[in-house]
């Protein structure tokens, strides 16, 4: 029996550009949603007003990296030497991932909506969140209905 970390046959790595631009373009979707959040919960709490949009802006300028990233690395596994770096890669890309979002938010936020009252910026930010969560909630209660 397979492990359960082991990839299904067939999915070993993004061999085309397309398949990493979708990739890389999770990735980043991914990670923001997990880190805007927070970046937006810390900058209430610091007693700041209004919504950050330099964490987003950083999500466009990292997608191309993301790309390059997820394009390279099955490449990157071939190497004799990936095993020495592998370790110091994941904890490189998770970081390169999720600290873009709160740093920019403290340090350069480029903020709208300064007027809106305290806590909506922090639901406004996790908006993307609750409707992925909800898609998923609904799509799977529309196969289930369906059979």
């Amino acid at each position: 029996m397979p492990s359960v970390f082991q990839k299904p046959a067939g999915e070993d790595s993004p061999g085309t550009v397309k398949e990493a631009i979708g990739y890389g373009t999770f990735n980043v979707l991914f990670f923001l949603m997990l880190s805007y959040p927070g970046a937006s919960l810390l900058r209430e709490l610091l007693g700041w007003s209004g919504l950050a949009t330099a964490p987003l802006i950083a999500a466009a300028v990292l997608w191309p990296v993301s790309v390059a990233i997820v394009y390279a690395e099955p490449r990157l596994h071939a190497q004799a030497w990936w095993p020495k770096v592998s370790t110091a890669w994941t904890w490189g890309c998770s970081i390169l991932y999720t600290c873009p979002p709160p740093v920019l938010a403290l340090t350069l936020p480029l903020t709208v909506g300064t007027d809106l009252p305290a806590g909506v910026p922090t639901l406004i930010s996790l908006l993307p969140v609750v409707a992925l969560f909800g898609f998923f909630v609904a799509r799977r209660r529309w196969r289930d209905r369906a059979r």
